[in-house]
């Protein structure tokens, strides 16, 4: 909503974002006219940086290979014998000696699009630990970077000093193939990428390179650049990866009886005077 569109909508009467980013309403051009822009909180957002962090956690917390070794009872390589076990006598930790398991304490989490989204996984993963950077085209205002704990960082510089990287913006031309291979090689060794964007915003294959040779740690994928995902995609065949079927948006039944029924009431209690909620400045 430009200026022009704004200044053009002679009859309206208010705003209403579906979401809590603002940055595509020219809101100067609002208070001008005497036009109130009103917000919410979408669910969908929430469900996706749920999502992001289990997709996280699982990567560096090794889970579905701990759920493999265990379920393939693979303590017997060592010599272990199943015993009761209390506070004391128990084996050591990590009896199955699986390897690589990471911590967020301290390492930097990395976000690629600090949207309603992006603020979401940002707000999640704060209480970890981690330093959390970003990077986006319009760099967000001070106060909002230190409301969320986030430090911004140009987009080469991200991709290379993340342990963590998250991919959450949309497909676009400018955007197909952002993680290109020459990306992905200039990433840290034993990174995780996690991706709730688009399946077209990496170069699939070179990702696969990556994980094959062990150069990345893992990849959390809830999209693919083709869906459902074929049979002959490289990727399945990957130990160190952890795939969902494009879920993180959750339901579309959720979304009509949370999201969009709760825009439009919000507009109904507007127009009939009784008060809607989530207006930007007061």
């Amino acid at each position: 909503l430009t200026r022009a569109v704004i200044e053009a909508a002679k009859n309206a009467r208010l705003i209403q974002k579906f979401g809590l980013d603002c940055k595509n309403i020219d809101l100067a051009a609002a208070r001008a006219r005497g036009i109130p822009v009103y917000t919410r909180s979408l669910i969908r957002n929430a469900t996706v940086a749920d999502h992001a962090m289990a997709l996280l956690l699982a990567c560096s917390r090794k889970l579905l290979e701990c759920h493999r070794v265990v379920a393939e009872a693979r303590y017997l390589e060592h010599g272990y014998v199943p015993k009761s076990t209390g506070q004391e006598n128990v084996h050591h930790g990590n009896w199955i000696k699986v390897e690589g398991v990471a911590d967020l304490l301290e390492s930097t989490v990395g976000i690629i699009a600090l949207g309603d989204i992006g603020s979401e996984i940002a707000r999640r993963v704060r209480p970890f630990g981690p330093r959390i950077c970003y990077y986006q085209r319009n760099r967000h205002a001070e106060d909002i970077e230190k409301s969320l704990g986030v430090h911004y960082l140009p987009l080469d510089q991200l991709i290379a000093e993340s342990d963590y990287l998250v991919l959450v913006l949309p497909m676009t031309p400018a955007t197909e193939n952002l993680l290109s291979r020459e990306r992905i090689a200039r990433m840290k060794p034993g990174a995780c990428v996690i991706n709730v964007g688009r399946g077209g915003l990496i170069d699939e294959e070179a990702l696969c390179d990556a994980l094959r040779e062990n150069r990345l740690a893992a990849a959390g994928l809830d999209v693919f650049r083709m869906e459902p995902v074929p049979q002959t995609n490289p990727l399945l065949k990957l130990q160190n990866i952890v795939l969902s079927p494009h879920m993180a948006g959750g339901t579309s039944d959720r979304y009509w009886k949370v999201d969009v029924a709760g825009v439009l009431e919000n507009i109904r209690r507007f127009i009939s005077g009784e008060g809607a909620v989530g207006r930007l400045d007061g």
